[in-house]
């Protein structure tokens, strides 16, 4: 008898996904995103690109150059002239410039204890240590492998930034983003695909009132309910941390900027797949890979063109960098704030005239 119940049981509820193959094909997604978040996060982090000015030459500032590129999963060392690694790292595409001064070979020979120039972009406390670790570890490997009685090398550090901005306080504000686009997408997102559900999307077409302002207030509403949850993070941040943000007025408005922009990218989502039980699946499965490749954890520019070319693609990319701008002041997108902005402002833009069009298609006999 049990085992009858059990296979009616099991057919029911077969037949139940069977009617709901899209939730069960983004529940597919959201899982081989975890693989694609686990492998971005693997890739990011390691080889912080970093300019090499020799101006010696000599066979010494070579073993040095040895140790440096030996330092486990911290340089990817790029031989530059002096004027290229300056405008590199003023644009924001090297962690560091080390530079070998002219006559190290002859100093050391003599015995004679050399200052090594180090410039670190230290927008990230994270990026700055290991680098502040891997070199005194690549000039003691130098030292050993020319055995050395004592060391002839030191680092002197010069920051670009004028204060360190710890990596959970970094890591708690790009969060933000990831919260803005789960929340407001969320919100967005259920605020469309239940007119389907409801059947009620054919009234919207046939209302006297415009369809764009029918949206409009539907999302103001699940825009304020997420500006809301934000507020109350940043308050967290601030209370847990005790990091105070540059700029109240910016941070807030910053953050009014990107929940509008994600409930709009949710409208769309919703319009999309026009039920709101497969929301949630989809979205949790892009923003995570997308927060990972996105300069949550670090600035994406220091992890190869390739991944943040791939970052591009990502609208946390773009709120990463806003919000990060608004809170801590800094820029850690090669690309202007504005344009990060606007970029943002371009994708909700395209999200709404999408949701609009579904809404006049929906309508349709």
């Amino acid at each position: 008898m049990n085992a009858h119940v059990f296979v009616a049981s099991a057919k029911l509820e077969l037949a139940h996904l069977n009617r709901n193959r899209a939730f069960v094909a983004l529940t597919v997604l959201a899982a081989v995103s975890f693989l694609v978040m686990v492998s971005l996060f693997g890739l990011t982090g390691s080889y912080a690109p970093t300019a090499l000015i020799d101006l010696d030459g000599g066979p010494y500032s070579e073993s040095l150059i040895q140790s440096l590129e030996g330092a486990h999963h911290s340089f990817r060392l790029l031989p530059m002239s002096a004027a290229d690694a300056q405008g590199a790292l003023r644009a924001g595409r090297l962690v560091a410039i080390v530079t070998i001064p002219q006559g190290f070979s002859a100093q050391v020979e003599r015995g004679a204890t050399v200052a090594i120039n180090v410039e670190i972009d230290n927008v990230n406390i994270d990026l700055t240590n290991d680098v502040q670790r891997a070199l005194p570890a690549a000039i003691a490997d130098f030292g050993r492998a020319n055995r050395f009685p004592g060391v002839r090398v030191h680092m002197a550090e010069h920051d670009v930034w004028p204060r360190d901005t710890a990596y959970i306080p970094y890591l708690a504000v790009s969060a933000l983003a990831l919260d803005a686009m789960m929340i407001a997408g969320i919100l967005g997102a259920l605020a469309t695909a239940r007119e389907w559900e409801r059947k009620s999307v054919k009234l919207l077409r046939l209302a006297p009132a415009p369809a764009g302002a029918v949206l409009g207030g539907k999302l103001a509403v699940a825009g304020g309910v997420a500006f809301a949850a934000l507020a109350v993070t940043v308050a967290a941040i601030v209370a847990i941390f005790g990091v105070l943000p540059v700029s109240f007025v910016a941070t807030l408005a910053t953050l009014a900027a990107c929940v509008a922009i994600f409930t709009c990218f949710g409208a769309w989502l919703g319009a999309l797949l026009k039920r709101t039980l497969a929301v949630a699946p989809l979205l949790f499965g892009l923003v995570m890979p997308f927060y990972i490749d996105s300069g949550a954890l670090e600035p994406t520019r220091f992890d190869g063109d390739r991944i943040w070319l791939i970052a591009h693609a990502s609208p946390v990319y773009y709120a990463v960098g806003v919000l990060e701008w608004a809170y801590h002041g800094l820029h850690v997108t090669p690309e202007p704030v504005y344009v990060d902005l606007l970029v943002l402002v371009a994708m909700a833009g395209v999200c709404v005239a999408l949701t609009l069009g579904s809404f006049a298609r929906g309508g349709q006999r």
